[in-house]
């Protein structure tokens, strides 16, 4: 009876250990897999975190390699632009070496550029021309007088000179076109006409009545026709000058020669009028400055016996000059 009561309690004992071993294992089982799962989820983390540096990595590199894409098309632009410049300053400066080289024949129709320098009056301007300074008086016109020594200033004086500034100083453009004449008068001017935009300042003076057609001077005479239909329309509608009883004053008038002797001819006509001497001193006596002109066309300096101050408009010691 003890002996199996023994044997019972002995059974109990190994069955309880072997429950408690059995628990055991349970929960290692338990806290293996949960270390397992652990595990698997860490290393999808570390995987998921790679997967991003990656991406970071990726999108440092790409946006690194754009900013060098767009630093290299600003340079290609920049070197575009600059060549693109240089191309434009060597075909202006090459527009300006065929301008300058360009072979204007004297006589012709050719208009050449030239650059406002000042203007002096209604028929009078300095432009740049070849390199140089130089004064026009312009063809086949005349504008009253703004500084005449004995008259002083001439109606509508003030008012050509003020057109003509305005022509010159506005213009994009101007140019001169020469007649078939003597390119300069004894004064060293050179005789002109006037281009603004492709328009004629002498027709514009004389068709707005600031000017009249006067010293016509053969060969140099190719607008002339031109010039004198619009002083006829200027006439006609009393613009400017025509709208007083004279033109210009009446002996500054009578001293506009149609002569066909040109500007810069130096010999003088024959003529049948015999100029009257004085005697005493050996000079030549003269009424007015047409008389003069029948034997002397382009007028007389001061040391010639023909002089006369009071021939001598402007007091430039140069009495009844052409222009």
């Amino acid at each position: 009876m003890k002996k199996g009561l023994l044997w019972f309690v002995s059974i109990i004992i190994v069955m309880i250990i072997i429950g408690g071993c059995s628990e055991d294992n349970t929960e290692n089982d338990q806290v293996s897999k949960e270390n397992e799962k652990l595990k698997s989820e860490q290393k999808k983390l570390e995987e998921t975190n790679k997967r991003l540096e990656d991406k970071v990595k990726k999108s440092e590199e790409k946006n690194e390699s754009d900013k060098k894409e767009q630093v290299k098309e600003e340079e290609t632009v920049e070197s575009s632009e600059e060549k693109v410049e240089v191309e434009q300053t060597e075909s202006t400066s090459t527009d300006i070496k065929k301008e300058e080289q360009k072979s204007y024949t004297p006589g012709t129709t050719d208009r050449i550029p030239v650059e406002l320098a000042s203007t002096v009056d209604g028929d009078t301007a300095k432009f740049i021309y070849n390199g140089s300074k130089e004064s026009f008086r312009f063809l086949l016109i005349d504008t009253p007088e703004t500084k005449h020594p004995r008259i002083g200033k001439q109606p509508f004086g003030q008012e050509a000179s003020d057109r003509t500034k305005e022509l010159l100083t506005n213009a994009n453009k101007i140019e001169v076109e020469f007649d078939v004449g003597g390119e300069q008068d004894k004064y060293q001017r050179y005789l002109a006409y006037i281009y603004v935009d492709g328009e004629m300042v002498n027709e514009i003076l004389v068709k707005e009545g600031l000017a009249k057609v006067a010293y016509v001077y053969p060969p140099s005479t190719r607008y002339l026709n031109q010039l004198e239909s619009a002083q006829e329309i200027a006439k006609e509608q009393k613009l400017g000058v025509w709208s007083l009883g004279s033109a210009f004053e009446e002996d500054h008038s009578s001293e506009q020669s149609t002569s066909s002797t040109s500007d810069v001819q130096s010999e003088p006509e024959t003529t049948t009028e015999t100029p009257s001497v004085e005697s005493n001193s050996g000079s030549e006596s003269y009424p007015n400055c047409t008389a003069l002109r029948k034997v002397y066309p382009n007028g007389v300096p001061s040391t010639h016996p023909a002089y006369d101050s009071k021939h001598d408009r402007d007091s430039d010691n140069f009495a009844c000059e052409a222009s």
